[in-house]
Order: structure tokens, then sequence, then C-alpha cells
């Protein structure tokens, strides 16, 4: 039997479920759908459709190992999908697809469609379950209600969690080659810039797995200790790789479990705090799988699209461009602009100055975020953009306001990461980093809104917008 493997935000050959099942009941040719119109719908950015294609240049070579072609699709948007996939089995004389099953709602509305297509010309239809570590519908309340909050998600996780969930699957064995074309990549992805992203962010599986590897071999046991700093080498820096699939959530939870002494609570402080962080992971692609008007972009807690966000285009450019005025939040906007990532604490940072300070739409940091970010992903971003906005499951309380000069001194106390990316900053006191207002410094931008102003006034916007 030939089975069509098709490949998405899953581009690995090691515990690959849909491609491991089709190898070993037969032969594999690998597809990918280039979607370029349909990505920037959703906002997909130009450092992550490098990363991507680099991704997908390093999986083309893995599967050539395997003796496994790969084909690509170039179809501007999902609608025409069925079509060209069915036409691609027909053409290839195969039997069934296979592929993992993705939450958003567009991606589910494009597999329900290739799926009866595929059913309507007599062909089977194999869905795996491999992008989270438990399936959705799989951690319920007492009630078989999905979760809302996170903590009681999570001992329910645990106790659910099933011994596959630490048994990646192998790397399958090599098929005899088919007598089927590959498609050439570097004729289909040209025109994409990828050296700036690719450099600092290296595609593929072997470069995740060394990533994995020198994490867990050293700085997990920090983890806990070192995250929230940001001048620190103190995170995986997996995020990107688990974005598209290049590393397995579940290889990242055995490595850690491993180093864990084969424990998922108790042990390490550092580890167990990363493990929980692989579980958040999963609770906001089960909120995006199982309330599916976030992916309209609608708030999760309906009532709080009564907030009345703020047109101030010249504030939310202000803050895209680093110069608001507030040191920390200018850095990390600097640092998503030149290396395509922000350090987490600082994600929660600036989009809590964006939505409390500025009352901006969340929605319109969601998407910059999406644009500009190489591991953007939907679910982490709009649940992470949601919690503090205070419009999402679990969120953050309204009446929690971060303080950006308190941050800065709390997790840049010498001003190390400031001074890396506000070079306008460099030589000033340290006094000055954490609170310029006091000590204008030349060509640095003052506050564009005064901070006990405006949580003011976001705690009476919330207050009467929550109050209907």
């Amino acid at each position: 039997m030939r089975t069509l493997v098709w490949f998405r935000n899953d581009l690995r050959v090691d515990d690959h479920p849909a491609l491991y099942e089709a190898m070993a009941h037969g032969e594999a040719v690998a597809v990918f759908c280039l979607c370029n119109a349909q990505w920037r719908a959703h906002d997909v950015g130009e450092n992550r459709l490098a990363f991507l294609l680099d991704s997908l240049h390093a999986l083309a070579a893995d599967l050539d190992k395997l003796g496994v072609p790969l084909r690509l699709i170039t179809e501007p948007r999902f609608d025409d999908l069925p079509k060209r996939l069915t036409n691609l089995a027909d053409e290839l004389g195969a039997d069934a697809i296979a592929f993992h099953e993705e939450y958003p709602l567009n991606e589910r509305v494009r597999d329900s469609r290739v799926t009866r297509a595929f059913e309507e010309s007599g062909r089977a239809v194999h869905v795996h379950h491999a992008g989270t570590l438990m399936p959705p519908g799989s951690v319920l309340t007492n009630d078989g209600d999905p979760y809302t909050v996170f903590t009681p998600f999570k001992k329910r996780w645990l106790s659910n969690l099933g011994r596959d969930a630490l048994a990646p699957l192998p790397r399958p064995k090599a098929q005899r080659r088919p007598d089927v074309e590959h498609s050439h990549l570097s004729e289909q992805t040209d025109g994409v810039p990828r050296d700036r992203v690719t450099e600092r962010w290296p595609g593929g599986a072997r470069e995740a797995r060394r990533r994995l590897d020198d994490f867990v071999e050293d700085r997990i046991r920090r983890y806990d200790d070192d995250r929230d700093f940001p001048a620190l080498d103190g995170t995986s820096t997996l995020s990107p790789y688990l974005s598209v699939g290049a590393i397995s959530a579940r290889q990242c939870l055995t490595a850690a479990h491993d180093a864990n002494d084969g424990r998922l609570r108790g042990g390490n402080a550092g580890i167990e705090t990363w493990i929980d962080e692989l579980i958040w992971r999963d609770f906001y692609r089960h909120v995006i799988a199982q309330f599916p008007h976030v992916s309209r972009g609608e708030a999760f807690r309906r009532e709080m699209d009564r907030v009345p966000w703020r047109h101030a285009p010249d504030e939310l450019d202000a803050w895209k461009a680093g110069r608001t005025g507030y040191p920390l939040v200018d850095a990390a906007m600097r640092q998503l602009a030149e290396t395509g990532w922000m350090h987490n604490r600082l994600r929660m940072v600036t989009a809590m100055f964006l939505t409390k300070h500025l009352l901006i739409d969340w929605r319109e940091g969601e998407r910059h975020f999406m644009r500009e970010l190489v591991d953007g992903d939907f679910a982490a971003n709009n649940g992470g953009w949601q919690w503090s906005a205070s419009t999402g499951t679990d969120a953050a309380p309204y009446f929690r306001i971060f303080n950006p000069h308190t941050q800065a001194e709390r997790f840049d106390p010498k001003g190390e990461f400031i001074r890396r990316y506000v070079p306008e900053l460099a030589k000033a006191p340290a006094k000055t980093l954490f609170d310029p207002q006091r000590h204008p410094v030349k060509d640095y931008p003052r506050p564009i809104v005064d901070h006990k102003a405006a949580r003011e006034r976001a705690l009476e916007t919330y207050k009467a917008a929550q109050s209907g």
C-alpha cells in the first residue's frame, strides 16, 4: 500500500506517527503544501516562514536517507487542497493519506474537507495524534467539560498521562526508493530571505535535538531560577523547533523525565518547572480545539470584548519600534525586531504594557507578534496575549498590571539586557536605566504614558467592562 504522508507543522522523521505507521505497513511518499496567501492571512511572517523553509530543507534530506521522496504542492489557500491532494494521489497511485491532527479552526475545516475528498475517492484516511502530549478531549472535568483554569488541568493531565507519552517512536527503517519524482525545493521556495533568521536559528531536527541535549545536560536544572532573567542564557530556545515540529513535545518530555531520574513531579525544581511549560503548551492547544470562537479573533471571556480599546496608532507604532520611553519594554521590542524572538518574561511585560498602559486592543499585539516571531504559534501566542490582557482563560486578573520599571529592577538588575538592545542607554547609570524620566538621556524618548495615570485608567476601564 502506498500512502501520502502529509507534513505540516511536524517537520521531522523521528517520533512521527503518521510516517512511522505508513512505512511499517507499506510505502510512503511525503507531501508538503505551500499556501502563502493563507499563511499571510494567518499573519505568518517572514521570520517564521524562513525558519519553516529551512526546516523543510532539512526534512527533505532526512527523508531522502529513508528513501522517501518529497513532493511539494503550491496552492495559495487551503480551499483547493482537497482537489490538489487527490489529484496527486491519482498521479502516484496512492491508496491512502496520513497526517497529524491540527487544532485551529481553519485547519480543522481544511482537514475535514481533505478527509471527505479522499473517502469519496475510495481511499483510506489515517489521522494521528502528535501535536500535544494529551489529545484534546482527554483531559476533562468530572462533569465532562474542558478545563478553563490551568492548575486543575495540570493535576488531571498528570493523572491521565499514559506511558506512551514517554515513549517516542524511533526513526522508521529505510524503504526501497519508489519510482517517484522529487520536487526541487530550491525552485519552489526561492525569494524568502532566510540568512538573517537561519544564522541564529538553523532549521531542522538535528539542530533541535542538539539544543534539547545541551539544555537538559546543564541549564534545565537552573531553569526555575534563571528563566525570568533575559540577560541570562536560561531558557531552552526550543520554541521555534516545537512550533514547526522539528522536535516533538514527547521527545522533550521524555528527555526531561529521564534527566529527573524518571520523575515528572518532585526531584529537581528546574526540571519540574520546565515540564510545567510543556503542560501549558498542551493547555492552550486544548483551549483552541475546544473553544472555536477563540480562533475567530474573539476574547475567550466574551464579556471582555466590551472593553473600549483606544485607537492610538502613534502609540502603537512607538510600541512596535521600541520607542515608548520605558527601557525594558523598548529593549524587548527591539530584541523582537532584531532577532525574531523575545524572552518569555518580556512577552508578558510588553503585552501587558500595550493592553493595560496604552489600552490598545490585544489583537493588534497578537498580530504584530505573529508577523515577527520565528516561533509564531497561534495557540501559544493567542493564549499569552489573552492572559496578559485579562481576556483569556485563566488570565491574569485585570488589576494585575506590571510596572515596567520594577520589572526591570527585578529581572535585569544590572541593566545588561537593556544596554544590549537600547544603545542610547549603554552608558547611563543604573537608576536612569530603570526610570530615565528622572534623569533624561539625549536621544532616548520620554515615556509616552505615565505609569500611575495609565494604571488608574486601565482599572476604571476594565472594571466598567466587567460590570457591563
